[in-house]
């Protein structure tokens, strides 16, 4: 793979990041916005996974496994509540992944 490849991927990545909600992809990690991360677990019904996280600002991380790719996003404690507390079947575990 030449520059040129490589550069043409990472503006697709980016472009990717601005239309549909991705802020970052690491290895088979997924990181979303809030807004995309909440429209994928309604719209599949997914059973997300809820982890705390040791920060003040976002103590919360929600995530989900689809196609060995996790997906996740952080959380405020009032959007925490307001988006995610009423989702039923979701698990809560303590720690971080």
């Amino acid at each position: 793979m030449n520059i040129k490849e490589v550069s043409k991927a990472v503006q697709a990545i980016r472009l990717a990041g601005n239309e549909d909600g991705i802020i970052s992809i690491r290895g088979n990690e997924v990181h979303l916005n809030n807004e995309t991360f909440e429209s994928v677990i309604a719209e599949y019904r997914m059973k997300p996974i809820i982890a705390n996280r040791d920060s003040e600002d976002h103590p919360y991380e929600v995530s989900f496994i689809s196609e060995n790719a996790i997906y996740y996003s952080i959380y405020t404690s009032e959007r925490m509540e307001e988006k995610i507390g009423g989702i039923p079947n979701s698990r809560k575990l303590n720690g971080s992944r």
